[in-house]
């Protein structure tokens, strides 16, 4: 049975060297380091948070964004939502969930997270406005 098991693409040196290069800097919590402004986040109620999927895991730059600005996240709605290869969301939202309760933020309420295949954007209109309509009718 194995044998009639296939991938349609086989990953290419490429995408095991990209793969290996990101398990390596999640490993050695080698995250960028952002160049951005960020609002006062404490006029809002609701915050959205929007990031790929990288190796089934939570992006880095949104997991150095968790890092510097998680604090400011207490007592919010998060409505996350992510692009993903076709592989799903791996444990991107538990990270997530995980990140802003050790910076406090216990009492967030979560938004399900709008999972969209990112081959597939262009096709996910109606599902993209439906959970925004859902997030917004809970403000």
């Amino acid at each position: 049975l194995h044998r009639l098991i296939r991938r349609q693409r086989q990953m290419c040196i490429r995408d095991r060297q990209t793969l290996a290069r990101a398990n390596s800097e999640r490993e050695t919590a080698n995250y960028p380091e952002l160049n951005m402004q960020v609002p006062d986040l404490s006029q809002y109620q609701t915050i959205y948070l929007g990031y790929p999927v990288w190796a089934m895991t939570l992006s880095h730059p949104m997991t150095a964004f968790l890092i510097q600005y998680g604090s400011q996240l207490q007592h919010k709605q998060i409505a996350p939502f992510m692009t993903e290869g076709g592989y799903g969301q791996g444990d991107s939202v538990e990270r997530l969930k995980g990140m802003l309760k050790v910076d406090g933020s216990s009492t967030n309420r979560y938004e399900t997270a709008l999972v969209i295949d990112g081959n597939k954007v262009d096709r996910e209109v109606k599902q993209i406005n439906q959970w925004i309509h859902r997030v917004t009718q809970r403000d």
